[in-house]
């Protein structure tokens, strides 16, 4: 399904019909010489309330801001019919044949930037007449590796029979489509070096571009006034976003004598569960969100001072970069695309995977250093300045540049 944006409002029409131009809150862009044809797909639903949705659309919007042509495929116009349990294998094809019609009806040759585990149809099917990079915002490969060798750490329950199946579908599919791409992009240097050195994948077939923040998160005005609440955690509540870290870290807070005001945000299951699981000094206190609207994010980051993710793995967090732009001192985890962005102790804090020790000590000391956080969360702001998905886009033009030159 494709997005036509006409004067920073969207509104859906069918598979192929084509982006005109795109406005936000930037200053105009100049377009490139050369217009090229983008596709971006996944199977994932048209939404803007999943980080994958917020990429994809803000990516191709860039594009068309751009200069250049872009195609939304999401898994709504993918004619998938043979139902959810078996969408992993048929939406790789049914994207290859929705490609196949859309380069049919094209005089540009089209660049297909598709999901990692959906590409490999096309990139097989159609090499000689699309171009297929393979988008990668967390190796899928890499990802369950660590969620299986962290899965007594984090809390995270593996069936014997998911060890079998997800390894045999997703990560084949994922593996066969890093494989036969002219390219891939993917949001970390650990993502790259791991596929390069792990993986097999020449080096030169790969980039690593940057998660951008949508035009409304660029010039958020710093708060003179210090914050109503202090910590932050803002994400589906799950082993794998180190729910089980957090709640050890909270505990050792408690022995040393520390509390703060905490909220969760977006965390998607109910609030009693997640109440119960916190340490007892922090069932009454922190506050819980289930859902957050888009836009009411910047209002839920402007309140708070401080962010928490320990995640095990990750790409580029867009909530990191959101929180950043807002102001907010992030302490993460040093996984994913989390280094590639924060230079520990300037505008931020990186503490070690796993490691809840650390992470309480980094949030005592930004709890009782106010103005190091504070200094640390204006770094933050200021750097975000930079993140714009024009950016981003300016990154794959480079790559496609270097890539393919004359030959796209």
């Amino acid at each position: 399904m494709a997005c036509e944006v006409m004067g920073g409002n969207h509104r859906r029409a069918s598979v192929g019909r084509r982006i005109r131009f795109a406005v936000g809150n930037c200053a105009p862009i100049k377009p490139r010489a050369r217009r090229m044809y983008f596709i971006v797909g996944a199977n994932v639903e048209d939404s803007l309330t999943t980080g994958m949705g917020r990429q994809m659309h803000g990516l191709g919007d860039a594009l068309a801001s751009r200069g250049h042509r872009v195609d939304y495929l999401f898994s709504g116009g993918m004619g998938l019919r043979l139902g959810r349990k078996l969408a992993r294998f048929e939406a790789p094809l049914r994207t290859a044949i929705a490609i196949d019609k859309l380069a049919k009806r094209s005089t540009e040759v089209p660049i297909a930037i598709l999901h990692e585990p959906i590409a490999w149809p096309t990139a097989l099917r159609l090499r000689r007449r699309v171009r297929t990079l393979a988008m990668v915002h967390a190796c899928e490969t890499r990802c369950w590796r660590v969620q299986v060798e962290t899965r007594n750490a984090t809390g995270e329950q593996i069936s014997p029979s998911s060890r079998v199946v997800w390894p045999l579908t997703e990560l084949t599919q994922a593996f066969a489509s890093l494989k036969t791409s002219a390219g891939v992009l993917c949001l970390s240097t650990q993502d790259r070096e791991y596929m390069v050195d792990s993986l097999a994948i020449p080096a030169e077939r790969i980039a690593r571009i940057d998660n951008g923040l949508e035009p409304r998160f660029i010039g958020v005005p710093l708060t003179e006034k210090p914050p109503e609440r202090d910590l932050l955690f803002l994400g589906s509540w799950l082993p794998r976003k180190g729910t089980k870290i957090l709640i050890a870290a909270l505990e050792r807070l408690s022995a040393l004598g520390v509390s703060a005001k905490l909220t969760l945000a977006g965390t998607g299951p109910t609030e009693s569960i997640i109440r119960d699981a916190l340490p007892a000094a922090w069932r009454e206190t922190t506050e819980i969100v289930p859902h957050v609207r888009p836009e009411g994010l910047i209002d839920v980051y402007r309140r708070h001072r401080i962010l928490l993710l320990p995640s095990v793995a990750e790409g580029i967090p867009l909530v990191v970069l959101e929180a950043m732009a807002c102001g907010l001192c992030p302490i993460v985890t040093a996984v994913g695309g989390s280094p590639d962005v924060i230079s520990s102790g300037t505008d931020g804090i990186l503490v070690p995977m796993l490691d809840s020790e650390a992470l309480a000590q980094a949030t005592i000391r930004a709890l009782r250093e106010p103005e190091e956080t504070r200094r640390m969360g204006k770094n933050a702001h200021a750097k975000m300045q930079a993140y714009s998905w024009s950016r981003v886009a300016q990154q794959l033009e480079h790559f496609l540049d270097v890539r393919f030159g004359a030959a796209r």
